[in-house]
C-alpha cells in the first residue's frame, strides 16, 4: 500500500491463426496494459502492423449511429460481462447485415420523428395564435391594421370553389380559415395566419382571387368562433403527435433487444481491434507486448497458453530487467490500490497526479493528515454528526450511485467522524463549549498552546515529506538528488538545526554555536559546493558555462529560497489552528445575535431561527474552507516536498466498465 502494486511486463509471441482466440482472451480477462513493442524495442519498428483500417472505420461508424438510434428511441445501453457467452468476433459480413437492418431502422424513425417535428412546431404556432387570440375574442376583431403583435388577419370575399383550395394550402401554415357567411356563389372568410407568413398567405389568397372587404360588425360578431377552430386544429395535431409517439414506442418495443445486442457486439469488436492494434506481425507469427500485475501473470500466462492451443512463446520480466525502464525512457504503468477506508483519499491524491511507479504512494499518509487537520479545524460533536449522517446518505446508502459521488460521500463520513472525535477532545456541541468538559483543549482558551502544536505538526509533515523525498531518490539511484534536491539531505539538515536553534532560543535557552556551525553552516557551503563535488563524485572536469559570478549568484539565490521556503511551509501550518479558533469565533456571533433577539417579541422564535440558520451556515461555508485548507495543505506544503508526478496510469484493455464512446 506504501507503492504501487508490483507489475511485470509480459512479451508473447503467437502464430497468426491462433490471433483472434488469443485477443478475445486478452478482453475477457480485462488485467493487460498493451504497449507499441516499437516504443519498447528499436527492432519491432521494422515489423508490420495489423491492418484492419476499413472494417474498423465500419465498425466505428456504424456504432455512432447505432448509439444515436439508442438515444432517439430512449434504449438504454447494456452493460458488456465477461462471462457472456455470445460475444464474438464481428466480421465484415456481419456489418453488412447489421447495417441493411439499421439503415431501415434508421429511415422509419427519421421519417416519424420528422413528422413529428413538423406537427409540434405547428401545434406551437397555434398555439401562440390561441393564446393571442382568446382573450379578445369576445370583442370582436378589430379593423384591418390589427395591433395584434404577430397576426396577420384578412376578411373578403372568395368563390365558393376556391375555399376548398384555399384551406388545403394554409393547412400546412399556422392559419384558420373561418367561413363567416355564404353570399351565392361566394363566401366571406376570415383568415388569420403569422405576420412570419404574411407573403404565403398574400400569395395563396391572390391565386384564389380573395377580394379583402372592411371587418363588419356581423364579422366581429363570428370572431369569437376562431378560439373554436383553433382548439380543433389544436386537438387534431395532438392527436396525430400522440399517434406517431406510439409508433415510435412500438419500434422501441421491437428493436430494443436488437439495438442493445448489436451496440454490446460492436463494443466488444472495438476492444478486440484495439487489442490488435498493438500487434507486429513477421510472416506467421503475431507478437505483442503489455504490463499486467505481478500476482495475476501465471492467470494471464494460462489463459493465452489455452487460447492459442498451447502454440504461444511467452515471457515475463520484472521492471529491473529491462533495460529501457533504467534508462528512464519507459515508464512502467502505475496501479494504486487501496482498502476501501483509503479509497477516498486515492481520489484526492489522483487529483493531484500519479506517482512514478518506484515512488512511494502516500495515501495512507495523507488519510491520516487530512482527517487531522479536518478534525482540529472543525472540531464539533454536533456538526461532525451532520457530515456524518449527509455522508453515510451519499457513500453508504445502498442504491444505485455515481461512484464518484460515492467516494465523496465517504469522505464526508469520514471527516464528520473526524469532527466528532475532536469534538470531544475539545469540549463543543454545536457551539456550546460548556455543554460537556473538553477531555483535551479549549482552543480559545489555550491559543499559544494551540498555535504550537499546528507547528508542531506541520514540522512532522515537512519532515516526512524529506524522508519521502530522500527515499525516491535512493529508489531512482539518483545520488545527487539525495544529497543536494531542495528536499534532499542537506536540506533536511539545514531545516531541522533551524527548527532546533528556534526552539531552544525560544526556551530562552543559549544556543549551542556547534549546532549552528555544524547543523547550519557547514551544509550551506556544501551546497554552494555541490557541483565541484558532483564532479569530483562523477570523475569529470568541472566547467562553469555561465562563469564562477553566475553560479554564485544563483547558489546563493536557491540558498536563500530554500531558507524562505521552508519557513514558509512551517508557519502555514498555524492556518490549522487559526482556523479552528475561527470555527469557535463564528459561533460566538451567532450567540451575540441571539442574545439581541431574546429579549424581544418573539424572541424565542427568532433565537431558534438564528441558531438553525447560524449552524447550517458554518457547516456549509466553514466545511468547505476547511476542506480547502486542508487539501491546500497536503499539495502545496507536503506534496511539494517528493510528489513529482508523471506516472502513468495501469489501463488494461477489457470489458468491465467499458463505457459507450459515442456518449
Amino acid at each position: 500500500m506504501l507503492t504501487p502494486e508490483r507489475m511485470h511486463q509480459i512479451n508473447v509471441l503467437v502464430f497468426e491463426t491462433e490471433v483472434d482466440a488469443v485477443a478475445e482472451a486478452i478482453v475477457r480477462m480485462g488485467l493487460l496494459h498493451m504497449v507499441q513493442m516499437d516504443e519498447q524495442e528499436a527492432w519491432a519498428g521494422e515489423l508490420k502492423g495489423y491492418e484492419a483500417g476499413k472494417l474498423r472505420a465500419g465498425i466505428d461508424r456504424l456504432a455512432v449511429r447505432i448509439s444515436a438510434l439508442m438515444k432517439d428511441l430512449g434504449i438504454r445501453a447494456l452493460p458488456v460481462s465477461p462471462s457472456d457467452e455470445k460475444l464474438r468476433e464481428v466480421t465484415t459480413g456481419d456489418l453488412t447485415g447489421m447495417d441493411d437492418e439499421i439503415s431501415s431502422l434508421e429511415s422509419s424513425v427519421k421519417e416519424a420523428k420528422g413528422r413529428r417535428k413538423e406537427l409540434t412546431e405547428r401545434l406551437e404556432r397555434l398555439r401562440g395564435i390561441f393564446n393571442e387570440v382568446s382573450p379578445l375574442a369576445s370583442l370582436g376583431f378589430p379593423a384591418q391594421k390589427t395591433p395584434y403583435s404577430f397576426l396577420e388577419i384578412h376578411y373578403g370575399r372568395v368563390r365558393s370553389s376556391n375555399l376548398t383550395m384555399i384551406k388545403q394550402r394554409t393547412d400546412q401554415l399556422a392559419a384558420v380559415v373561418l367561413t363567416l357567411a355564404h353570399q351565392g356563389e361566394d363566401d366571406v372568410v376570415l383568415v388569420i395566419g403569422l405576420k412570419a407568413d404574411r407573403l404565403k398567405l398574400k400569395r395563396i389568397l391572390r391565386e384564389a382571387t380573395f377580394e379583402e372587404i372592411e371587418i363588419s360588425d356581423e364579422a366581429r360578431k363570428e370572431s369569437a368562433g376562431v378560439t373554436g377552430e383553433l382548439e380543433s386544429k389544436i386537438a387534431d395535431i395532438q392527436d396525430q403527435v400522440e399517434e406517431i409517439d406510439g409508433e415510435l414506442a412500438e419500434l422501441r418495443e421491437k428493436n430494443s433487444e436488437l439495438l442493445t445486442g448489436y451496440h454490446r457486439s460492436l463494443q466488444v469488436a472495438q476492444l478486440y481491434l484495439k487489442v490488435k492494434g498493438y500487434l507486429k506481425r513477421t510472416r506467421k507469427t503475431c507478437v505483442f507486448s503489455g504490463w499486467l500485475p505481478s500476482d495475476r501473470k501465471e492467470l494471464v500466462e494460462r489463459e493465452i497458453l489455452r487460447a492459442a492451443d498451447g502454440k504461444a512463446i511467452i515471457e515475463t520480466v520484472p521492471p529491473e530487467e529491462i533495460t529501457g525502464v533504467k534508462s528512464g525512457r519507459v515508464k512502467v504503468p502505475v496501479l494504486l490500490k487501496h482498502p476501501g477506508f483509503f479509497k477516498p483519499f486515492g481520489m484526492l491524491v489522483a487529483s493531484y497526479g500519479l506517482p512514478e511507479y518506484s515512488f512511494i504512494d502516500p495515501t495512507f499518509f495523507v488519510a491520516i493528515s487530512f482527517l487531522i487537520m479536518f478534525g482540529m479545524m472543525f472540531g464539533d460533536i454536533g456538526h461532525g454528526v451532520v457530515l456524518a449522517v449527509i455522508g453515510w446518505l451519499l457513500g453508504f446508502k445502498s442504491g444505485r450511485r455515481n461512484e464518484a459521488v460515492g467516494l465523496i460521500g465517504k469522505l464526508v463520513f469520514y471527516c464528520g467522524l473526524s469532527s466528532i472525535v475532536f469534538g470531544v477532545l475539545f469540549g463543543s456541541v454545536f457551539g456550546l463549549e460548556d455543554l460537556i468538559p473538553q477531555v483535551w483543549l479549549k482552543p480559545m482558551h489555550d491559543v499559544l498552546y494551540f498555535f504550537k502544536i499546528a507547528v508542531y505538526f506541520g514540522i512532522a509533515m515537512i519532515s516526512l515529506g524529506i524522508v519521502f523525498n530522500v527515499i525516491n531518490a535512493i529508489r531512482a539511484r539518483d545520488v545527487k538528488a539525495v544529497l543536494f534536491d531542495h528536499a534532499g539531505v542537506l536540506s533536511a539538515i539545514i531545516y531541522w538545526g533551524g527548527i532546533g536553534a528556534v526552539s531552544i532560543f525560544l526556551s530562552n535557552r543559549p544556543v549551542p554555536l556547534m549546532l549552528i556551525i555544524f547543523a547550519v553552516c557547514v551544509p550551506l557551503i556544501i551546497l554552494f559546493l555541490r557541483e565541484p563535488i558532483a564532479a569530483i563524485i562523477g570523475h569529470r572536469r568541472m566547467v562553469f558555462e555561465k562563469g564562477v559570478m553566475s553560479y554564485l549568484m544563483e547558489t546563493v539565490i536557491e540558498a536563500i529560497e530554500i531558507l524562505t521556503g521552508y519557513l514558509a511551509n512551517t508557519v502555514s501550518f498555524i492556518r490549522v489552528a487559526a482556523f479552528s479558533l475561527a470555527h469557535v469565533g463564528l459561533f460566538i456571533a451567532v450567540f451575540s445575535l441571539v442574545d439581541m433577539v431574546k429579549g424581544k417579541s418573539g424572541g424565542a422564535i427568532y433565537s431558534a431561527l438564528i441558531l438553525i440558520l447560524g449552524n447550517a451556515v458554518i457547516i456549509a461555508l466553514e466545511g468547505l474552507v476547511v476542506t480547502i485548507q486542508a487539501i491546500r495543505l497536503e499539495y502545496y506544503e507536503f506534496f511539494g516536498k517528493f510528489f513529482m508526478g508523471g506516472g502513468k496510469a495501469y489501463d488494461p484493455i477489457g470489458l468491465e466498465g467499458v463505457p459507450d464512446r459515442n456518449e
